[in-house]
């Protein structure tokens, strides 16, 4: 506050004396900026207060209470909601936004025969609960938790057990986890056990040991000691107040932030809570030492028999294939009785193998042995991936048997060699007013000082005190149903941010996020029956469009593409062959040209599967760092580095190249015509019918029946039909 006051004496006094020798126009902007930032000081930094909720003129377009806050502001500028969107439009949306699937043409059918007033509340209800829904949101998590299986840099390593912590956030979606514990679990999964006795610390919870895999996902490359260590807690806390608090804290690293009230002190006091944190030293071996894992029992029901039964399957392979290759090299003896090796050298072996005519060899057992070897090359990574633990950390045990809790320093200029003025652990001073130390709880007997820092933080993140925490959530979670968030920047919540463009909504979306108990699945539910969600997509006010092109106001629903992901899922629907098998290792579709083998400083890690389990969905894809899937990348689907609050969204060539001659569209079209064919017979316009609502959850009109007729009667056109169905605008946007 004392910053921005004396920023506008300064800009005031130079506007008068114009001393700077700036231009006075420059000058005037520099002064208000500087006034817009005085403005914006105590937001969002003091606690959301309830709302009178507003009186609107157009009372029957109000379904909940969100739709009073946006008429209100609609009805002040004159506008007024656009009508609700056609049902087979609204079912179409609520699939893609609630499961990330499109509805099948018997739900279609369904949804527009139920014209109860509750129908619709029951289907949200339906989807909320169906297993798909924490595999939909579990995606746009796990892209703030900057999640991959491999840790990036040269070499990308393979991170082995990260695929368990995608796997706890579909539960924890599916299951409506508390958000307020889904945030203790994180960031201090370890410190739950309250301990008040001398004995020694309990076992920390598989599921727990799990959810701290988010403070490991940040990119790692090989340590250099105080100064790996300094970035590693650097990460850590930048992306816990990025996503937790929507604060970019990581810009006081270095110096203090130049546009919000954050000092570098702050930024360290903060780091504090992690300066305890124990990674587990390398495992034998590993030439790029990230660090190694913690025993986490397999804890989902039948979890432990399903890895028993992976495992037994690889060795068999393994098995099968030394059993092969010895068979093999017999035969190769007998009919060249020069070899005298009893296992001969694996090129000579299978230059042999792949003679035009090699006796006593048939063209199976010739591809027999390839795929065996093809498994077998990753059968010990897999195996890896299948032992019982997590990518996660500890505290330090402390003294006598570790280094007790160290001092933090202020590093001058972020150098980790420079160190300043020593800091305790304490809580950003912009929300709590203060710069007094956090308090700390520790055990009676002091046995583990090193203990519930990370804790004391989590309960300081996660208290409904914070006046940042609940909007911060609400705000993403109204960000994927509406297409914009109410704070247009869903990690900063700063002065940069803007502010929100619903300030008294915000404040009461996160006051009922507190009360309904931290629950997610309410604010989706609230969200999605509101009368401003089932807009439709047209704007009707015509002012609007010229006086808000971004559709801020929400004067009508923001059409919008779907995610990279979703794209891919939806071929694979439409065409009857997505894998619906949930959580399990990660899986390894085909790539185009053989481009895993020749990724550069890497061995390949890209298990290549051609069966069904490589047509699960797309979250389960294997993310490596240095490698994404071609198909994925076009539409803008990258595996992240940083935390990524939102995607990109691009147009671009590729993409139509992609949906018209690239491998997935070309592998599933026939799939996608045969089914057609099979489930609705020989007659082209049934054809036609049934592969519209497959594709597009509509029926086709008379220009489009009379179109396409010639293409529905042979097996040929209806692959071309297919194709041209995937290749619509309104196969990949949403309206």
């Amino acid at each position: 506050m004392s910053r921005c006051v004396d920023s506008l004496v300064l800009c005031w006094g130079a506007l008068n004396r114009n001393q700077l020798g700036l231009n006075p126009s420059l000058l005037m902007m520099i002064l208000l900026w500087q006034g817009n930032l005085f403005a914006q000081t105590n937001w969002p930094f003091t606690p959301p207060t309830k709302p009178v909720l507003p009186e609107v003129v157009h009372q029957g377009r109000v379904t909940n209470e969100i739709d009073r806050f946006i008429l209100q502001a609609l009805e002040k500028k004159g506008w007024q909601l656009t009508e609700s969107a056609e049902r087979r439009v609204l079912i179409r949306r609520l699939f893609f936004d609630l499961i990330g699937l499109p509805p099948s043409p018997e739900e279609v059918k369904a949804f527009l025969q139920d014209k109860r007033p509750e129908a619709y509340a029951q289907w949200v209800d339906r989807l909320l609960d169906d297993p798909r829904h924490g595999e939909r949101w579990a995606k746009f998590w796990l892209d703030l938790a900057r999640y991959a299986d491999t840790a990036g840099y040269e070499g990308d390593p393979d991170l082995p057990h990260a695929w368990r912590y995608r796997d706890y956030v579909i539960d924890a979606f599916n299951n409506d986890k508390p958000y307020d514990l889904f945030i203790r679990e994180q960031i201090a999964g370890d410190e739950f056990a309250e301990i008040m006795g001398a004995g020694e610390l309990p076992e920390v919870e598989p599921e727990k040991n799990v959810a701290m895999t988010f403070l490991r996902l940040a990119p790692f490359t090989e340590p250099r000691g105080d100064e790996t260590r300094h970035e590693l807690l650097s990460e850590m806390t930048s992306t816990v107040s990025s996503v937790f608090l929507g604060l970019t804290v990581g810009c006081a690293k270095c110096h203090d932030h130049k546009y919000d009230q954050i000092p570098t002190r702050d930024f360290y006091r903060m780091k504090a809570f992690f300066n305890t944190v124990q990674l587990m030293p390398p495992e034998r071996g590993d030439a790029y030492q990230i660090g190694g894992s913690l025993p986490a029992a397999f804890y989902r029901t039948g979890e432990e028999s399903w890895a028993t039964s992976r495992r037994e399957e690889i060795q068999l392979q393994q098995k099968s294939f030394d059993t092969l290759r010895k068979k093999f090299a017999t035969r190769m003896r007998n009919q060249s009785p020069d070899t005298q090796s009893e296992m001969p050298d694996e090129a000579f072996l299978e230059s042999w193998i792949d003679q035009q005519n090699p006796p006593n060899l048939t063209a199976e057992e010739r591809t027999q042995y390839y795929e065996l070897k093809h498994l077998n090359r990753f059968a010990t990574q897999q195996l890896r991936r299948l032992e019982p633990r997590a990518m996660s950390l500890r505290h330090s045990f402390g003294p006598p048997y570790e280094p007790g809790v160290p001092v933090t320093h202020v590093m001058i200029r972020g150098e980790h060699d420079h160190p300043g003025e020593p800091v305790q652990a304490g809580f950003l001073s912009c929300i709590t007013g203060n710069t007094e130390p956090a308090t700390i709880r520790l055990d009676p007997f002091k046995r583990w000082p090193t203990r519930s820092r990370r804790m004391a933080l989590a309960n300081w993140i996660a208290s409904p005190n914070n006046p940042l925490t609940a909007r911060v959530m609400v705000n993403r979670i109204w960000m994927h149903h509406f297409g914009r968030g109410l704070v247009r920047t869903p990690s900063d919540f700063g002065a940069l941010s803007g502010g929100p463009s619903h300030e008294k909504l915000l404040d009461w979306l996160a006051l009922r996020f507190i009360e309904e108990g931290w629950s997610l699945k309410a604010m989706h539910r609230l969200m999605v029956l509101s009368s401003t969600y089932r807009q439709g997509s047209t704007p009707i006010n015509p002012q609007a469009s010229i006086d808000d092109p971004d559709n801020v106001w929400l004067s009508h629903f923001n059409r919008r593409r779907l995610e990279a992901e979703a794209i891919r899922d939806q071929v694979l629907s439409v065409s009857g062959r997505l894998n619906p098998e949930r959580y399990g290792l990660p899986i390894f579709p085909s790539l185009p040209d053989g481009i895993e083998e020749r990724v550069k400083y890497s061995k390949s890690k890209w298990a290549t599967s051609q069966g069904p389990e490589a047509r699960k969905r797309s979250l389960y894809i294997y993310q490596q760092r240095t490698l994404t899937m071609p198909f994925l990348q076009s539409f803008d689907g990258l595996v992240c580095e940083d935390s990524m609050p939102r995607r990109s969204q691009s147009v671009t060539p590729l993409q139509a190249l992609e949906m018209y001659n690239g491998q997935l569209v070309e592998d599933e079209a026939p799939h996608f015509a045969n089914r057609v064919i099979h489930e609705a017979g020989n007659e082209a316009e049934r054809r036609i019918d049934h592969a519209f609502l497959i594709a597009l959850s509509r029926r086709p009109d008379k220009d489009e029946q009379r179109m396409l007729i010639p293409l529905a009667r042979t097996e040929a056109g209806m692959v071309r039909l297919a194709r041209i169905l995937m290749n619509l605008n309104e196969f990949v946007y949403i309206d």
